[in-house]
């Protein structure tokens, strides 16, 4: 109730909601909205920051934070579900367009996107076109067999011979009984599956997507991309579903691209390399899963496993050449974990010099990469998904009663030690300021994020090591130290180092020498070689 009331009166009183009133901007600071390019902030909005004291993160909490997230770098934010729900995660969407009276108003939503595009920060929207709610009115109609929308969802009769109404996914039964028929939801009997052959639901579908980026949004996250036709959920002897899925998303992505030739659309496609090479066919950019595990597992064994001969960066050129095969214009979207995972800093124990070191090797590949909210201060969580989209911490809430942007909705099992960002802001090695660091440096040298890629011998088996060269000709020499000691890496001919310089140190200590590279140990290390 107190989110409702606090919706109304910053309708009635705008001027004090205002984005450009929450937050200092200074015009020479402004950088160029470009959607497809930069480092993107996955945001759980119910998290992040509280404007109005419920203890619930809004859209008009996030506004109060832009300097926050400007000085961290980030071109783009994506905002996990912000439609009317009846769960707290938001993926079974009521109404699709609609704002979660929760987190604010349509209006309050305009002015997040208006003021984030005028520090160079675009808003990508997390879009569940996979299924519904079981509450919204869509699937409400389509219950009534008569009804013009019965065909909008996938259901059943109870002696169809083409569908296996016993059909099991993730432990859950797939197919629901309702009224005497069943419906199919691969997620849970809470979300319906869309029929995605309909063509009156691909209609509302590009009718959805219009409307949100009429609103300011610069592109979408697209939930689920594998799973719209799943064999549990179709008639017996449809073999290409892929293929239906695949053209499916490409018809979605024209449609936006008619629209916004800027727009950034991501994938969620769960899968292998292979099938998320294929789906590239229909999708500019897919979250490039397995990656963030492959890190994490060199940081914790590099030393130990002498680097695996550079196996993590010889797997990403395979991954790169499938993807190019599919799709020429790919873009990767790195990441390390994310809200479905357990983050990625519990299992370092949150030792800060392997913290920074995974987050270097993400964040210095080609693509789009994503930070996951909070993972820049080293925030801990684990299963259940609420353990690991618990609260940002802004504060020290012992002292002075901490920010009143902080967030409360759930309290965290596993970050009563995590150092938050006001100490870290003010603590030059904490790893907030890494990640700052290493995603400046990357804004400023975006065009190489996109350049070509090609594993490195290093000559060193503790360092792992690739090259990004840029269509300039100049080249990033990337390089990172997995062991405990300093390492000397000698990619090149010794004649050649003088005509390298480090551009980006993740410590003190990294040098070219006549005879090789310097890395500090459990650190990166970034050169640059002009023609």
């Amino acid at each position: 109730m107190r989110k409702i009331l606090a919706a109304f009166c910053a309708l009635c009183c705008l001027p004090f909601f205002s984005c450009e009133k929450l937050g200092k901007f200074d015009m020479k600071k402004s950088r160029t909205l470009n959607p497809q390019s930069g480092v993107y902030y996955s945001l759980f909005v119910r998290s992040f920051a509280d404007s109005d004291g419920d203890g619930i993160g809004d859209l008009n909490g996030i506004c109060k934070k832009l300097d926050y997230l400007e000085s961290l770098g980030v071109a783009g934010l994506w905002l996990l579900p912000i439609f009317p729900s009846h769960s707290y995660h938001g993926y079974d969407v009521d109404d699709y367009y609609g704002i979660n009276p929760q987190y604010g108003t349509m209006e309050d939503f305009e002015r997040l996107c208006s003021a984030c595009a005028e520090r160079g920060i675009a808003v990508i929207l997390d879009m569940p076109l996979n299924h519904s709610s079981v509450h919204n009115a869509w699937f409400v109609e389509s219950s009534d067999p008569k009804s013009p929308r019965r065909l909008w969802y996938r259901w059943a009769a109870q002696n169809d011979p083409k569908i296996n109404l016993k059909a099991v996914a993730w432990n859950h039964k797939v197919w629901n009984e309702f009224g005497g028929h069943y419906y199919s939801g691969l997620y849970s009997h809470g979300m319906p599956d869309f029929n995605h052959d309909n063509p009156e639901v691909r209609a509302e579908f590009k009718k959805i997507l219009g409307f949100w980026l009429s609103k300011g949004a610069s592109g979408f996250r697209f939930d689920a991309a594998n799973h719209l036709y799943d064999a549990v959920k179709l008639p017996s002897g449809i073999k290409d579903g892929q293929e239906r899925a695949v053209q499916f998303w490409n018809e979605m992505s024209a449609y936006v691209l008619g629209i916004k030739p800027d727009a950034y659309m991501v994938g969620e496609v769960w899968d292998t390399a292979g099938v998320r090479a294929d789906y590239m066919r229909g999708l500019p950019s897919t979250f490039h899963f397995d990656l963030g595990a492959k890190i994490i597992a060199a940081v914790k064994n590099g030393a130990a496993l002498g680097a695996s001969n550079n196996a993590l960066a010889k797997g990403l050129a395979g991954d790169y050449k499938a993807a190019a095969a599919k799709n020429p214009a790919f873009v990767d979207a790195p990441f390390l974990t994310n809200h479905d995972q357990n983050r990625f800093a519990l299992q370092f124990k949150n030792d800060a010099d392997s913290i920074k070191l995974a987050a270097s090797m993400y964040l210095f590949l080609p693509g789009v990469p994503f930070v996951y909210y909070g993972e820049e201060l080293g925030m801990n969580g684990a299963k259940p998904d609420e353990q690991i989209r618990t609260p940002f911490v802004w504060s020290d809430s012992g002292k002075s009663g901490g920010d009143k942007a902080q967030t409360k909705w759930i309290e965290s099992k596993y970050n009563a030690k995590t150092i938050p960002a006001d100490a870290q802001e003010a603590d030059k090695n904490s790893i907030l300021n890494f990640y700052k660091s290493a995603i400046n440096f990357r804004s400023q040298n975006a065009a190489a994020f996109f350049g070509k890629f090609s594993p490195l011998d290093a000559k060193n088996s503790f360092v792992a090591a690739w090259t990004i060269q840029g269509a300039d000709g100049s080249t990033l020499f990337c390089l990172f130290n997995l062991s405990d000691k300093e390492q000397k890496a000698a990619p090149l001919q010794a004649d050649d180092f003088g005509g390298l310089k480090p551009v980006f140190c993740g410590k003190k200590g990294c040098k070219a020498q006549k005879d090789g590279l310097v890395i500090p140990a459990r650190s990166c290390a970034i050169f640059e070689k002009k023609i």
